[in-house]
């Protein structure tokens, strides 16, 4: 059987499983070769990958679709698992054959006569592949994905991806009976070319604290908002991952900022009304200021933000929005696994995270060093049913949240943190403490129903005697009232996530 047949649930439990959890010799073995040329003289392999890898080399697409469907159907006789076997020992190996996978499946769909995509079936299918795709290879930096060389690089990786959330749209298009609201331009990189450094490593940017940049992305070029007719858009929205590239050490600060200096000159439809109806993102703690020129370039534009570090925060309520942090699936998923029932859970609190200069007081407005005042809570006596960590995995994380009654949330190197995030949906109580973090959505959610909000200058005996004193029955409260409310933290699923396992 060609594996472009192969049922729906079989690839999502690849994309379920398609998580590589390897040991440390695989780590190091897996990363220092992504070529698997240390795989050469293995025998009984399941997969000869370094034989595959040439043959990619040597064979062009579409021709070397032959060997991509012997090397997934052998695997397929096995069991999911196999795949993630593999991929401890080949870290780009699975990859490979479901980039081409993917290619193969949208390259051969049928169209209609307006040139979408004919059965939406088919276009799932190549959805659930490259998302078995996309969680095995979105932990590499865009440049091992080339060093790799596997017959394809970041930018194809890129155009692949699009491709997808394009007959996403085109689908939405068919089967919509009004018209929105409002429209929204897309600005794309062929369109401004100086878009294209600030949208490297899409996929790799799309996972984790900063995905945020992507999924909006993401979502806005998917949507049926989006307008190709600049004339009849209400909104402009300027893609970027500002924070992703220069964290992940694809530019410096100053770098960046010239990249959006020479990218807000080049927008052809910014002028027209002084930038007021463009939207940027900047999904971090740095906020805009990512862009150290912004007050000059972009003074008047909607921007999505978190609270930001700066002495005078440059969020303005008038017109700027703030959005939840983005959690994946896949963790959410773990997330609630972990949560454990009132009564079973050991902890009074959980705190996993450490003290350091980067996340003290601000340098220049100053204030109480949050952690260093949490971590020394652990000193006091009595608080042997207070769990604390540092630089734990995001299961023992989970695990520890899921097995606690309050969590608590300080400030990160900002006035915001993740942790809330994860730790609402393991069903453990946030308690905050970050004076000047307003959560989004605050306007209609009543926070107080399923926060704490503690004042940074009381960290102390203080703090804990007053969760000691809530009642269980007060606490049940709290999770029963998080529980109905913690959807409005959870972007829905992506397009590309769509399976089966996820419903």
């Amino acid at each position: 059987m060609r594996l472009q047949d192969w049922p729906s649930l079989l690839v999502a439990a690849c994309l379920v499983q398609g998580i590589v959890d390897p040991d440390e010799q695989e780590k190091r073995l897996a990363w220092k070769y992504l070529d698997c040329s240390n795989l050469r003289n293995e025998v009984d392999r399941p997969v000869d990958w370094p034989r595959f890898r040439q043959h990619l080399l040597e064979t062009p697409y579409p021709e070397n679709m032959d060997a991509v469907f012997e090397i997934l159907n052998r695997l397929s006789t096995k069991s999911a698992s196999s795949y993630d076997e593999e991929a401890r020992s080949c870290l780009m190996g699975v990859p490979a054959a479901f980039f081409y996978l993917t290619r193969f499946t949208l390259d051969t769909m049928e169209r209609d006569e307006a040139g979408r995509p004919a059965d939406p079936e088919v276009v799932k299918k190549a959805t659930l592949q490259y998302s078995v795709f996309e969680n095995y290879i979105s932990a590499l930096h865009p440049g091992l994905i080339n060093a790799g060389n596997w017959s394809f690089n970041d930018e194809e990786v890129f155009v692949l991806r699009k491709r997808i959330l394009r007959a996403y749209r085109q689908l939405e298009a068919k089967k919509s009976t009004h018209a929105p609201e409002f429209k929204v331009y897309v600005y794309d990189e062929e369109e401004v070319p100086q878009l294209k450094p600030l949208l490297r490593s899409q996929i790799y940017c799309s996972r984790g604290q900063w995905g945020t940049d992507v999924q909006v992305h993401d979502y806005f070029f998917a949507s049926d908002l989006q307008t190709d007719d600049p004339d009849e858009a209400d909104f402009f929205f300027v893609p970027g991952y500002a924070i992703c590239v220069l964290e992940g050490n694809l530019y410096s600060l100053d770098e960046v900022d010239e990249l959006y200096k020479d990218l807000v000159t080049a927008l052809p439809y910014f002028n027209a009304s002084g930038g007021r109806d463009h939207i940027f993102v900047f999904g971090s703690g740095m906020a805009q200021s990512v862009f150290q020129s912004w007050e000059e370039y972009i003074p008047q534009t909607e921007l999505f933000n978190d609270f930001a570090w700066v002495a005078i925060p440059p969020y303005r309520p008038f017109k700027d929005i703030v959005i939840p942090g983005s959690l994946d699936l896949i963790e959410v998923i773990a997330a609630l696994e972990k949560s454990k029932p009132l009564h079973e859970r050991r902890f009074l609190s959980a705190f996993f995270g450490r003290a350091d200069v980067a996340r003290g007081p601000h340098p220049w407005v100053g204030g109480v060093d949050v952690r260093k005042e949490l971590l020394a809570l652990r000193e006091l006596p009595g608080t042997e049913d207070m769990k604390f960590g540092d630089g734990a995995t995001l299961e023992v994380m989970h695990e520890a949240y899921g097995d606690a009654k309050f969590c608590f949330v300080p400030r990160g190197k900002s006035g915001w943190s993740l942790r809330f995030f994860e730790v609402i949906f393991a069903g453990c109580i946030p308690v905050m403490i970050s004076d000047k973090w307003e959560l989004p959505f605050e306007d209609f959610l009543d926070v107080t129903r399923f926060v704490i909000k503690w004042p940074s200058t009381q960290i102390g005996p203080q703090l804990i005697a007053y969760l000691r004193s809530l009642p269980d029955s007060t606490v049940q409260e709290y999770m029963d009232e998080a529980k109905k409310i913690r959807c409005w933290y959870f972007y829905p699923p992506k397009a590309r996530d769509h399976s089966p396992a996820a419903h």
